[in-house]
């Protein structure tokens, strides 16, 4: 199923939340809210049952992270290339012992991504208290900032592709 927008509809959407982070101050976003993934990326699955989420840097990304079975409906669904697909491994799913935000978080550290003001969606039913706070102990030199809605209310304004769809189907 491709994403029911071009690419260039996706790209501003991207450019518009790296505008408001620049304003804040924050150098990455982390995104766990199912809406806002597709918002910006196109991203359509029945994967939020377990952890996903979507690091956006001021120039970099966006990254869709979420279970390796997943990963293919990324790549059918969106734009992103097959390095911005993240896929962590089966054997941290529901695990007491191990969590996919360590995953992350070793990745984040890895692709030097561990530094510097980092925002996270606070409110998010979807980014659970667990992985916020595994991402938070596994990354301690990182500044957290809440930018619970940062995304929501860039949303609120739409573009002409978006008038025309909602028009579409009204």
């Amino acid at each position: 199923m491709a994403p029911p927008f071009p690419k260039s509809e996706y790209d501003e959407r991207v450019i518009r939340v790296r505008k408001v982070m620049y304003e804040k101050r924050m150098d990455i976003l982390i995104i766990g809210d199912p809406a806002n993934i597709n918002w910006l990326t196109g991203y359509d699955a029945w994967s939020f049952y377990t952890p996903q989420m979507m690091l956006l840097g001021l120039a970099e990304g966006p990254y869709w992270i979420g279970r390796e079975m997943d990963a293919g409906a990324a790549s059918y669904t969106t734009y992103l290339s097959p390095s911005q697909i993240i896929g962590y491994p089966e054997n941290l799913v529901q695990t007491p012992k191990s969590h996919p935000a360590e995953y992350l978080a070793s990745w984040m550290f890895d692709s030097g991504f561990s530094k510097g003001n980092i925002g996270y969606e606070s409110d998010s039913y979807f980014t659970s208290p667990r992985s916020i706070n595994t991402l938070m102990a596994c990354l301690p030199q990182v500044n957290w900032m809440d930018a619970d809605l940062l995304v929501n209310w860039v949303r609120v304004i739409k573009s002409e592709a978006e008038l025309k769809m909602m028009q579409q189907a009204g």
